[in-house]
């Protein structure tokens, strides 16, 4: 009983089982074959090409999001922290069987897994129980096509300058124009997100804070609008 208390006080935190009732979370993370499991910084979660029969539901940390390249390198597409589903999409698209990138723990993090044929089953079969869930879910694939899209606009961007300051200036948009900046990456994910070397990446900083467009402390930037 402690263990099952515990998993719904973790659930509880996050956006899928936003305003359900403990009672709710407790028979829908039973039905839905809840499992939770911790992983290390920079410990693989899984590997592209796993069958995708899991639902992730972050409770604590960071996970990256790799996709592949012909070549074998892996791109990273975007990191998902606390409250963050992996899978949503899957969920809705049944065509795709298995996971299309990789994940990576990018701090160490607790993640909780729900079964996604049971969840499909319920949502399709109308099983009032579950509306609220997948109302919330609604919601964070709305997020997460709204990441893609921001992801997409700072690829455009024709040099690497202009790519720093498109993600920095989206971020900043998000978070009402103040200029500062905290961004969820090191250099190394930042320069991978941004489809660039770290050299490159480093260069670029130097010559933008060198002409006074931005100045930064680790991962905190200030960026100065002209």
């Amino acid at each position: 009983m402690k263990k099952e208390m515990e998993m719904v006080r973790l659930a509880r935190a996050t956006q899928l089982f936003r305003d359900l009732k403990d009672a709710e979370i407790a028979d829908l993370l039973v039905r839905l074959n809840a499992v939770k499991k911790s992983y290390r910084k920079g410990e693989t979660v899984m590997h592209a090409g796993l069958k995708a029969d899991r639902l992730m539901v972050i409770v604590s940390g960071c996970l990256h999001v790799y996709e592949h390249e012909e070549n074998s390198r892996q791109v990273l597409v975007r990191t998902i922290c606390q409250g963050s589903v992996l899978g949503l999409w899957i969920l809705h698209v049944p065509e795709i069987t298995h996971w299309p990138g990789s994940v990576v723990a990018a701090t160490p993090c607790t993640l909780i897994s729900l079964d996604m044929a049971r969840a499909r089953a319920l949502i399709d079969a109308g099983d009032p129980d579950i509306l609220g869930l997948a109302l919330n879910a609604s919601k964070l694939l709305s997020r997460e096509l709204f990441a893609t899209w921001r992801k997409m606009t700072v690829m455009n961007a024709p040099t690497i300058e202009a790519r720093i300051r498109a993600y920095l200036s989206l971020l900043d948009n998000e978070t009402g124009r103040t200029g500062r900046i905290t961004i969820p990456l090191d250099r190394e994910r930042m320069a991978e997100y941004l489809g660039v070397s770290r050299a490159a990446l480093s260069r670029s900083l130097g010559m933008m804070r060198d002409r006074g467009l931005l100045t930064w402390r680790k991962n905190s930037f200030q960026l100065n609008r002209r």
